[in-house]
């Protein structure tokens, strides 16, 4: 079975400076992880490596969709895959969206359903709104229902059918039968500083231009009902577009929807089988590199 590298951990915990100061040390190639780093022209929001911060390590599943249609895990397992088995070096997978890592080790059964369920439970959004949903999702399955974005029409959607379907879009559904060995790192912050951390990047995103992204998304797509367009950060902006809220309130509310987020995340790291938590607090990123080569040294696996 080929081992696979994972770091993951919340947003705006520093995962892609670790992996790109550890793949160097080891020669190795990234594969990213994270549910809205593939979509094209989403870069500003999705906090997506910048070629520069690369330093030269090659850099796999970023920019492969465009926003105006949807991807899953069931094609993120099929299309990562692929990759990774024509790796010559030891893959680094890294990324924040948990259920990527589920899928890659515990490849999902469940790719297609019947077009006419999809579209029964449509319509109960139509007529009974995304609560009816919600409240469907977690007598089905509890463990998603606490984990995926449940504003997200089409996630909540989907792990109804994949839940019916008798799989789980949160964990897999083969959990003995493995793809991979996943030696897994999870990155954590101390709650008060990860807030903070989680802010400051909002008001980064802000400076660089979130605003005039999603503007010029809108430009090119219109507004749309897609996984990229209620993305954090982006379907709050697009609020503020319509006229629905001010700039401020759109900026306040991705600030609360992050932290929301992070939350959900640390909920879905403490199920999966983690190797190491490492705390970043008062650690650079090389000190933290080191440490993990240094884990991975001892498990003889370089």
């Amino acid at each position: 079975m080929r081992t696979i590298i994972g770091i993951t951990g919340t947003t705006s915990v520093g995962k892609s400076e670790v992996a790109v100061k550890l793949a160097k040390q080891l020669k190795s190639e990234i594969v990213s992880a994270d549910s809205m780093q593939i979509y094209k022209d989403m870069d500003i929001g999705t906090a997506k490596i910048a070629r520069s911060e690369m330093q030269g390590v090659p850099h796999h599943m970023l920019d492969i969709v465009e926003p105006n249609c949807n991807y899953s895990s069931f094609l993120y397992q099929r299309d990562a895959s692929a990759i990774i088995d024509n790796m010559e070096c030891l893959p680094i997978v890294v990324g924040g969206t948990g259920f990527y890592f589920d899928s890659l080790v515990y490849p999902p059964e469940f790719g297609n359903v019947e077009e006419a369920r999809r579209t029964e439970l449509q319509q109960i959004l139509l007529n009974n709104g995304i609560e009816t949903l919600q409240e469907l999702l977690k007598k089905l399955d509890i463990d998603t229902y606490n984990q995926i974005d449940l504003n997200n029409t089409k996630r909540v959607i989907r792990a109804i059918e994949i839940a019916e379907s008798g799989g789980k879009l949160a964990h897999g559904v083969r959990k003995i039968n493995p793809k991979y060995n996943l030696v897994l790192f999870v990155l954590q912050r101390e709650r008060e500083e990860l807030y903070k951390q989680i802010d400051k990047r909002v008001d980064k995103m802000l400076e660089k231009g979130l605003v005039a992204e999603v503007r010029a998304l809108t430009e090119k797509y219109g507004f749309i009902n897609t996984s990229a367009f209620s993305a954090i950060g982006y379907k709050e902006i697009i609020y503020y577009l319509t006229g629905s809220c001010t700039e401020e309130e759109a900026v306040a509310q991705i600030k609360i929807n992050t932290r929301h987020y992070a939350k959900r995340q640390i909920t879905y790291f403490k199920k999966m089988n983690v190797t190491e938590y490492i705390s970043v607090d008062n650690k650079s990123s090389d000190e933290i590199a080191a440490h993990i080569y240094k884990q991975l040294a001892s498990l003889k696996l370089i």
